[in-house]
């Protein structure tokens, strides 16, 4: 078990990829802190998280108030003793057009999704940074690679993230805190299953993935709790995406021919059948 002893906060563990990065490091050895806003549905991970043979707290909390992530870690170390690591993955989608975009929604996401990575990060920071060990890791998005258009603030703010990690793992790195972020694509959670309830949708999601399908919570968690493990010892200030090759798919999706000339048919492949006399003729 690669986080056995260890004690890790999750913030949004309440539901999707936090829920599953709870379980998941509950399964690898880890006692586990799930912070939510949503206590009934943290209560429910909790007890998934019991069901794995480790210790649970639930934090209801606002991610985005310095005191209650402060409070966060007075409770965590209060039961626990220490803390190891911490997963930030709470976040809302608050889709909308720029020109249309309410003030109080710009607000919300970047509350929530950046300034509470940051002081829940800079909380459990201190902590891990006294004892000289510890990992800090973001949930992301493509989205912060690549503008999302129609989410609001959700790209800016996923980008954020992702400058906030690595700052992090050059700030706390030579101190023994590694921050990483992770990047997921699409992913089906209670946050995107309305659109993934329009088959059209969901068939088209999958599409643009070169892998055919859509990622699983669980999936994400995996990457998670490997960055969080002395196994990932070396990897600091770094992001990885977890999006069955999406976010490097480009190309695919560009109209052109394939290197025999014909169009590229995309309904059918979207890798081009080279063969040997083709790749000779260069």
């Amino acid at each position: 078990m690669i986080l056995e002893g260890k004690t890790i906060i999750v913030t949004g563990g309440a539901s999707g990829i936090g829920r599953a990065t709870c379980v998941l490091a509950a399964r690898e050895g880890a006692s586990v802190a799930i912070a939510d806003i949503n206590r009934e549905m943290a209560e429910e991970t909790a007890r998934l998280v019991e069901v794995q043979g480790q210790a649970a707290l639930v934090i209801e909390m606002d991610t985005s108030k310095k005191a209650d992530a402060q409070r966060m870690v007075e409770e965590t170390v209060g039961t626990f003793g220490t803390i190891d690591g911490i997963v930030c993955s709470a976040i809302k989608l608050v889709p909308g057009k720029l020109e249309e975009l309410p003030e109080e929604d710009w607000d919300m996401v970047m509350d929530i999704g950046l300034k509470g990575y940051f002081l829940c990060a800079q909380a459990a920071g201190r902590v891990m940074l006294e004892k000289g060990s510890g990992s800090i890791v973001f949930v992301s998005s493509i989205g912060g690679v690549q503008a999302y258009n129609g989410a609001g603030a959700y790209s800016v703010c996923k980008a954020g993230a992702i400058m906030l990690g690595q700052l992090i793992g050059v700030e706390w790195g030579g101190r023994g805190v590694r921050g990483n972020t992770v990047c997921p694509g699409q992913v089906r959670t209670p946050m995107t299953e309305a659109m993934f309830k329009d088959p059209e949708i969901a068939a088209g999601r999958a599409a643009v993935v070169p892998m055919g399908r859509v990622g699983e919570p669980e999936e994400i968690a995996e990457a998670n709790i490997f960055l969080l493990s002395d196994r990932a010892s070396y990897i600091n200030a770094d992001f990885m995406q977890v999006d069955g090759g999406q976010a490097e798919s480009k190309m695919m999706h560009t109209p052109g021919r394939n290197w025999g000339g014909k169009k590229m048919n995309y309904s059918t492949s979207t890798v081009p059948n080279i063969t040997n006399k083709q790749k000779e003729d260069g």
